[in-house]
């Protein structure tokens, strides 16, 4: 059923629902995109489409693909647009809950923003990975073939990111003093001159949540409950005006974020542990890559380290 009017004789679709999806085998790897667009009351999507774009980690491909789908819709005449995400960080970002600190995100971000401006409205939300197939399946053909696949309007053309040069003197994060407005040579030479160094923080943080371990050969095969603890250590080299190289209280705020949406859950039925065991081998790897994530690009994540019990823990370092 086509959901649409004519307005000075072009179709429009006042309202369809897009699904996108972005994948990279290795993070960062091989990657694809795909997307579906669907209109209400119907089965098979109008217009979809998978492409295969390179070496990409796993948050650039899902930006990609959305922005791809956008593209899609918008030649389309679709005026409400309701998107549909297996990416929580992406849609935590669009939404503002979640802060783009990543330098090579935030164009993505941006140009998504754009686009979705365009419409006459907007609804974008968070699903699990088995209501968003459709896309899932367009992105692991896409990296399969190397090819592109599908019914799509819109050829992905992939946008031009910042360069470094576009960068300076406009982003508070990559600041030059000869670009700073009212600088000059004599405030350079009265800086007083510290020592290098790197400057490393932690803080802890605690979950309570259950999980069972599928295939394990023993008793952690069944539901049991664990009160998680979670550390994150971080460094960087490069203090603020105030003398400080990242709050510990945006740190613990960082690191809250992710963990609500683990606390007092059934481990197993959250993304992404309903595609693997929810180990504190791989709780680690997660929150390290949704943290990083978060965090600018200056300050680095030294190691993640998750506490099952008071006597056991584990630590995910990337060397």
């Amino acid at each position: 059923m086509r959901d649409s009017d004519t307005r000075d004789n072009i179709s429009v679709i006042l309202k369809a629902t897009l699904q996108t999806d972005g994948g990279s085998r290795g993070n960062p790897g091989e990657s694809g995109i795909g997307y579906a667009l669907t209109l209400p009351d119907a089965d098979d999507p109008i217009s979809y489409g998978g492409w295969y774009i390179g070496y990409a980690t796993n948050n650039q491909a899902e930006y990609h693909a959305l922005i791809w789908g956008l593209e899609n819709a918008l030649l389309l005449n679709v005026r409400q647009i309701i998107i549909e995400l297996d990416s929580e960080l992406i849609v935590r970002q669009i939404k503002g809950e979640y802060k783009v600190r990543n330098e090579g995100i935030k164009p993505l971000y941006e140009l998504a923003q754009l686009l979705l401006s365009r419409f006459y409205s907007y609804e974008i939300s968070h699903v699990r990975r088995a209501l968003n197939s459709v896309a899932d399946a367009l992105v692991n053909a896409a990296i399969d073939n190397r090819s592109s696949i599908g019914n799509y309007h819109v050829e992905y053309v992939a946008p031009e990111l910042l360069s470094a040069a576009d960068v300076v003197g406009t982003s508070p994060l990559i600041q030059t003093e000869s670009a700073t407005e009212g600088s000059d040579e004599t405030d350079v030479e009265r800086k007083p001159k510290m020592a290098t160094g790197t400057y490393y923080l932690r803080i802890k943080e605690h979950f309570d949540a259950a999980h069972a371990l599928i295939g394990y050969p023993g008793e952690c095969k069944n539901l049991h409950g664990h009160t998680w603890d979670v550390e994150v250590e971080v460094k960087g080299t490069k203090l603020d005006e105030v003398g400080i190289v990242y709050d510990f209280k945006d740190l613990k705020d960082n690191l809250l974020s992710i963990l609500k949406q683990f606390d007092h859950k059934y481990l197993n039925e959250v993304e992404p542990f309903t595609e693997f065991n929810a180990t504190a081998e791989n709780l680690a790897r997660v929150i390290y890559e949704q943290m990083e994530e978060l965090l600018p690009d200056e300050i680095d994540i030294v190691e993640i380290a998750v506490w099952e019990s008071p006597i056991a823990r584990l630590i995910y370092r990337v060397e």
